[in-house]
């Protein structure tokens, strides 16, 4: 009967997992248009489809001993969650390098044609750099990749930067070492930004992950009770049950016992009756 029980818990088990899973998935899949502006737009998504395939999951276990499958569906969630951040970054780094190809090509190709390399040409490639990185900020829907994968082209273009720099006679050397301070200020500027976008990144996985953790916990604690309560309720009915037999039994005995003492009195009375019959009646041959 136990192995019965196990396996048939087992089984309602795996599918509580499954319908968690597949609500979880539904959800997203409605939810989430890859990239996300933001990294904690995405983890919002989340967190509200992990609660209700929880709740899922809860209205369908039966018997989920120490919790495994619980801890089961969790880890999947985890990884699924794992899963999307690693979808939307890869989403952004797609949308945000077709764009930089697109905005930024046409300045790769007067580069090449020479229109730069001029007096005059560094001031006027400054400026239409600018232009185009405006242009690129002003587009949406690039997602948490996107400063970073600016950064990443704007660095890999220094060395032309620096070619149209040099060939640029008009400028004084002193307009020159402004520029280049001004160059590697912005550079330095933006790597700093990129590494603290980095941290905010990390800081909010792991307060997803604290949050997330506590959810379980309160979800569990609230099932434990559940619980703990059903199983108070049904030891009182069986108390009350035992007591009530026993008192059906006692009053039976009792019973029993007061017939038995009755009789035992009708017997001494007659006897006593008898005895006293023939006592008078030799007293009376006297």
């Amino acid at each position: 009967m136990e192995n019965a029980i196990l396996a048939l818990a087992q089984r309602e088990n795996s599918v509580a997992v499954q319908k968690a899973i597949a609500h979880y998935d539904q959800q997203m899949g409605q939810k989430v248009q890859l990239p996300t502006e933001t990294l904690q737009e995405l983890l919002d998504m989340h967190r509200d489809s992990e609660r209700e395939a929880t709740e899922v999951f809860m209205k369908n276990s039966f018997k989920d001993v120490d919790h495994l499958f619980q801890k089961k569906l969790a880890l999947q969630l985890e990884k699924k969650r794992d899963d999307f951040c690693k979808q939307n970054q890869e989403a952004s780094s797609d949308r945000c390098s077709a764009l930089l190809q697109d905005i930024f090509s046409p300045l790769e190709e007067e580069v090449k044609m020479g229109i730069y390399s001029k007096p005059g040409g560094y001031c006027l490639f400054i400026q239409k750099l600018q232009d185009l990185k405006k242009k690129y900020h002003e587009e949406p829907r690039k997602g948490i990749q996107a400063e970073e994968i600016l950064q990443t082209y704007l660095k890999s273009k220094e060395s032309v930067t620096d070619a149209i720099l040099q060939t640029d006679q008009i400028l004084t050397k002193k307009e020159k070492e402004i520029e280049v301070e001004h160059v590697k200020a912005e550079s330095a500027q933006a790597s700093a930004k990129m590494v603290e976008e980095m941290q905010i990144k990390y800081q909010q996985m792991m307060e997803e992950k604290e949050k997330s953790y506590q959810e379980h916990v309160k979800q569990l604690t609230e099932k434990i009770e559940r619980e703990r309560a059903q199983l108070l309720e049904e030891q009182e009915r069986t108390l009350t049950s035992k007591l009530q037999e026993q008192a059906q039994l006692l009053k039976e005995r009792c019973q029993g016992e007061s017939t038995q003492l009755q009789n035992e009195i009708q017997k001494l009375q007659k006897t006593l009756k008898k005895k006293t019959k023939r006592y008078m009646s030799h007293k009376l041959k006297i």
